[in-house]
C-alpha cells in the first residue's frame, strides 16, 4: 500500500489510522508513506506578489483567492489553521447567489482588486511559493534555503490555531505541542545541513506517526517518488514502468496517446500535441538540470527541462528498456521518470494499492477514463484498486474531552455564537452546513434592494429595519419628485400634440400661416421651459443628496450580502472539506482522544481504476 503527499503538514499522516487494522491481517501488507518529491515546490503564477505578503530569500507566503492569486499552486509548502483550508469562494459563486463583486468594487476606496481579493480569500490557509522563474522540484529544494520561510509558515499556522482555543490550559498544551513540532523540524534540519526539503519530510514522517499512534509497525516503510520512480536499465523492467512501455511501443502508442488526449476533454490540462511532436505524458527529472516533458520521435529524444536536452538517436526507441538505455547513457542512472497528473496513478497502481482520502486527487475520474479507453482498444491493464478513507473528523470531537473553541467569523455567524464546546460543535456541524446552504439559496432570491434589506433585518442585523425605513422614506421623496417630473413631462407631451396639430393646419391653410407661426413659436418656448424645469428638478442639491443616500444604503446592503455569501460558503464548503482532509498536526495540538476516536471510526472503500 502506498500513501503519497508533497508535505507532512497536511492530511497524509492521517492514513496512519489504517495501520491498527492492517496489523491484524496475516500477514500484514507492507505500507509505504512517501514524499511526492518530484513535484515542483510551488508557483505563484501572478504578475506581482501582494505588497503585504511575507517575502524572504526567494520565497513568498501567499493566501489563495479568486483574484490576484487565483492561479497560485502550492505543494510542499502549505498549511491550514484549525478549521481552515484552501477552498475559496469564487466570483461565479457570488454571482450565483446574488452578489455582484464587480458592482461593489467600483464603490470601494481600495479599488476593485483589493475587494475581490478580500472577499474571495480562503480562510486560514497560506501557501509558500518560490519567486524563482525556474522553480525546482521538491527533491532539489535546499533545506537550508527554504527553512526560514517554512518556519514562518509553521508559526503562522500554529499561532492562528492557538487563537481558536479559548481555554488557557488547553491553549498552553497546544502551544507546547506546536513548539515540539518546530523543534523537531530544526533538529532534523541541523542534522542534515546539505539535505533537501524531501529529506526533512521523509524523516519527519516517523515523528508524526509515533505522535498519532505510538509504536510504528514493522510493515511500515518510508520512501519518496524520486526513489520509487528512479529510471535506469536496472529498474525499467518493474511493473511501475509498464504504462511507459505502452506509450512508447509502436503497437500501442497511438491508442494510448488518443486515450490520454480524450480524457482531458473539458479541462485546461495540455494535450500531448501542445507539448510538441512526439510528446509523452511523462516527465524526466535529470539531477541538477530540472524536470521536463519527454518528446520521443524516430530520430530524437528531447527533454523539455528549463534548458531543453536533445539526444540524437542511433535507432528508434520502441520499448521502455530501450528508453532506459538512452536515458542512462546520456543523463546517468539517477534520473526519475514520473507520470503527469493523469498517468502517475496508473503507473504506480501496477504495483501498489494507492491510499487516498475521501476527496484526494481530483484527477482520478480522468485517469479511469483513460484506462478504460486503453482497455477497450484491446490492451489489458493489471491495476490494483485504490483505497478511499473517509474520516469522521468533526463528529469524533464528541468522544474527546470538551475543547472550548473560539470560532472564526464565518463559523461564528453560522453557529450563532463566538465560542462553543467541541461536543456541541460535533453535534451541530452537519445541520449548520445545511442551514448555510439554505441561506445561500434564500439570498439568491432577494432581487430588489428593499427585499434584501428586509432579509438582512430578519437574518443579519435588526438595525437593517431602521435602514429600510430610511431607504423607504428616501424612495418616497424621490417618487414624489419623480411624479412632479412626470407631470411636467405630461404637459410637454400635450404641447407636442398641440404643435403637431398646428403644423398640419399650417400646411393645409396657407392663409392662417402668419398667425400659426406665432402660436408655434409660443408652444416651442413653453416646451423648452417645461423640459428645463423637469431637468432641473432632478439636479437640485436635495435630489442629488437623496440619490446618494439611497445608493449608499444599497451599497451597504450589497456589501452585507457579499459578507454573508462569503461566510456561508466558507462554512458550507469548508467544513465538509476539512472533515474529509484534516491536517494531521491539528490532532497533535488537541486531546489525543480525538485522533483515537477518528481512527476507530474511519470508513474504507475500494475504487477500481478501470483496469
Amino acid at each position: 500500500m502506498l500513501a503519497l503527499g508533497q508535505t507532512v503538514f497536511w492530511d497524509e499522516p492521517m492514513k496512519a489510522s489504517l495501520l491498527p487494522f492492517l496489523q491484524n491481517s496475516s500477514p500484514p501488507r507492507p505500507f509505504l508513506f512517501g514524499v511526492h518529491d518530484t513535484d515542483y515546490f510551488g508557483r505563484a503564477h501572478t504578475h506581482a506578489i501582494p505588497h503585504d505578503a511575507y517575502v524572504a530569500d526567494g520565497f513568498a507566503m501567499l493566501p489563495h483567492n479568486d483574484g490576484s492569486t487565483r492561479a497560485l499552486w502550492a505543494s510542499a509548502g502549505e498549511i491550514s489553521q484549525l478549521f481552515g483550508c484552501e477552498v475559496f469562494p469564487t466570483r461565479e459563486q457570488f454571482r450565483r447567489f446574488g452578489g455582484s463583486l464587480e458592482r461593489l468594487a467600483h464603490t470601494m476606496p481600495n479599488g476593485r482588486q483589493a475587494l475581490i481579493d478580500q472577499l474571495t480569500e480562503a480562510w486560514g490557509w497560506r501557501g509558500l511559493v518560490t519567486t524563482d522563474p525556474h522553480p525546482r522540484p521538491i527533491a532539489e529544494m535546499p533545506l537550508a534555503k527554504v527553512l526560514p520561510a517554512l518556519d514562518a509558515l509553521l508559526q503562522w499556522g500554529f499561532e492562528g490555531t492557538l487563537e481558536r482555543l479559548a481555554n488557557p490550559e488547553q491553549r498552553a498544551y497546544a502551544h507546547s505541542q506546536a513548539e515540539q513540532i518546530r523543534r523537531a523540524v530544526h533538529q532534523r534540519a541541523q542534522a542534515m545541513p546539505n539535505g533537501n526539503l524531501a529529506d526533512l519530510y521523509r524523516y519527519l514522517y516517523p515523528d508524526f506517526l509515533r505522535a498519532l499512534i505510538g509504536d510504528i509497525p514493522e510493515f511500515v516503510g518510508f520512501t519518496r517518488t524520486s526513489e520509487l520512480l528512479r529510471f535506469n536499465t536496472q529498474t525499467a523492467h518493474l511493473p511501475r514502468f509498464r504504462l511507459v512501455d505502452l506509450f512508447v511501443s509502436p503497437a500501442t502508442r497511438s491508442l494510448c496517446g488518443n486515450a490520454y488526449n480524450a480524457c482531458l476533454a473539458g479541462s485546461e490540462i495540455y494535450t500531448l500535441e501542445q507539448f510538441g511532436e512526439g510528446a509523452l505524458p511523462f516527465d524526466l527529472l535529470i539531477p541538477n538540470e530540472g524536470r521536463g516533458t519527454l518528446l520521443l520521435t524516430e530520430r530524437y529524444l528531447t527533454v523539455l527541462t528549463p534548458e531543453p536536452k536533445v539526444v540524437r538517436l542511433q535507432e528508434p526507441v520502441e520499448s521502455v528498456a530501450q528508453l532506459a538505455r538512452v536515458v542512462e547513457q546520456h543523463f546517468g542512472d539517477d534520473c526519475v521518470l514520473v507520470g503527469k497528473a493523469i498517468t502517475l496513478i496508473s503507473m504506480l497502481a501496477h504495483e501498489f494499492i494507492f491510499v487516498f482520502s475521501e476527496r484526494g486527487s481530483p484527477y482520478i475520474a480522468r485517469t479511469i477514463a483513460m484506462n478504460r479507453q486503453i482497455q477497450q482498444g484491446g490492451v489489458a491493464l493489471s491495476l490494483y484498486p485504490i483505497v478511499r478513507v473517509r474520516y469522521p473528523t468533526w463528529d469524533s470531537l464528541a468522544s474527546a474531552e470538551c475543547v472550548a473553541f473560539r470560532l472564526p467569523e464565518h463559523l461564528a455567524q453560522a453557529f450563532g455564537q463566538s465560542e462553543i464546546c467541541s461536543h456541541e460543535f460535533a453535534r451541530r456541524w452537519r445541520p449548520v452546513v445545511e442551514q448555510q446552504r439554505s441561506l445561500l439559496e434564500a439570498l439568491a432570491r432577494q432581487k430588489r434592494p428593499r427585499d434584501l434589506m428586509r432579509f438582512l433585518a430578519e437574518h443579519e442585523d435588526p438595525a437593517w429595519a431602521q435602514r429600510l425605513e430610511e431607504y423607504e422614506a428616501i424612495q418616497a421623496q424621490l417618487l414624489a419628485i419623480g411624479q412632479q417630473a412626470d407631470a411636467l413631462r405630461a404637459q410637454a407631451h400635450a404641447l407636442y400634440e398641440t404643435r403637431r396639430q398646428l403644423k398640419r393646419a399650417y400646411c393645409e391653410n396657407p392663409r392662417e400661416q402668419k398667425h400659426l407661426v406665432h402660436a408655434l413659436h409660443e408652444i416651442k418656448v413653453k416646451i423648452r421651459e417645461l423640459n428645463r424645469q423637469r431637468v432641473l428638478l432632478g439636479r437640485t442639491p436635495e435630489v442629488q443628496t437623496l440619490r446618494q443616500q439611497a445608493r449608499a444604503l444599497e451599497t451597504q446592503a450589497e456589501y452585507a450580502r457579499a459578507r454573508i455569501i462569503r461566510n456561508a460558503l466558507l462554512t458550507a464548503e469548508g467544513l465538509p472539506y476539512t472533515n474529509a482532509r484534516p491536517a494531521s498536526w491539528w490532532f497533535r495540538l488537541l486531546p489525543p482522544q480525538w485522533f483515537q476516536a477518528c481512527g476507530q471510526n474511519i470508513q474504507i472503500a475500494l475504487e477500481t481504476l478501470g483496469g
